[in-house]
């Protein structure tokens, strides 16, 4: 049994919260806020794209889209209940490449290719983002990141169906993509943990949680624990948050 610690020996102080009102803080949420408000526009613009992709199941998939054009206006009202402007410029920069290879997927016909980077490596990024987020959201923000949240689960469901029902087909060029889109996405957080810290958010529990979340998701749709967690494990390697 572990000695309970005495009194004099005291325990840390909790870290005091972030000032929203602060320079600071109001400069890191820029850049925060325009990661996930250009992060959510990319995602529905992925999700029309899919829908003509996928006509049987264009009318659920430009629902999931909708939403999350949503998404982007209220976190753009988050930004601007706390003043700030999102630095739509950066984060287009950051997503760049992610959105890159989705177009690549989607011009090759690669639609395994193109679900895993949206409703399996974005939506990961998203629900791993938002949960890091709720615990030190500003009194705006909390209740709006929270329905956010359940959202993104619907998203995440939906291309663990359709790549489970297929996974016999896909399964390589699902590690494939993987391979290619997981570091691409973790240089995006690499490029704001700095921000993430001065708003009060930890990058490496938020990494632990999309690592998690991203490994469920393989196992779901077919890969066994063991392959989901070195094909995880090798891309995040590649990119220390430092």
């Amino acid at each position: 049994m572990t000695p309970r610690q005495s009194p004099s020996s005291g325990t840390a102080a909790p870290a005091p919260s972030p000032d929203p009102t602060s320079p600071v803080y109001r400069d890191a949420y820029s850049r925060i806020n325009g990661v996930v408000v250009v992060g959510e526009g990319l995602a529905d613009r992925h999700f029309r794209l899919l829908a003509r992709a996928i006509p049987e199941d264009g009318a659920e998939l430009l629902r999931l889209g909708a939403m999350e054009g949503r998404h982007a206006r209220d976190f753009i009202g988050c930004g601007a209940n706390l003043g700030v402007r999102p630095d739509a410029a950066l984060a287009k920069q950051l997503f760049a490449p992610l959105h890159a290879l989705f177009q690549e997927c989607d011009s090759a016909g690669d639609l395994a290719g193109c679900l895993v980077i949206q409703c399996l490596i974005v939506e990961c990024f998203a629900v791993a983002a938002y949960r890091a987020y709720l615990p030190v959201a500003d009194a705006y923000a909390q209740p709006i990141t929270a329905a956010v949240l359940a959202d993104e689960a619907e998203h995440l469901n939906y291309g663990e169906q359709w790549l489970q029902a297929r996974f016999a087909e896909v399964g390589d060029a699902v590690a494939a993509i993987c391979r290619r889109g997981l570091p691409v996405t973790l240089r995006i957080l690499q490029a704001v943990a700095a921000d993430m810290r001065a708003i009060g958010m930890d990058p490496a529990d938020l990494v632990g949680s999309f690592c998690e979340l991203f490994e469920q998701s393989l196992a779901t749709i077919g890969f066994s624990a063991t392959e989901a967690r070195r094909l995880v494990f090798r891309s995040v390697a590649t990119v220390p948050l430092g």
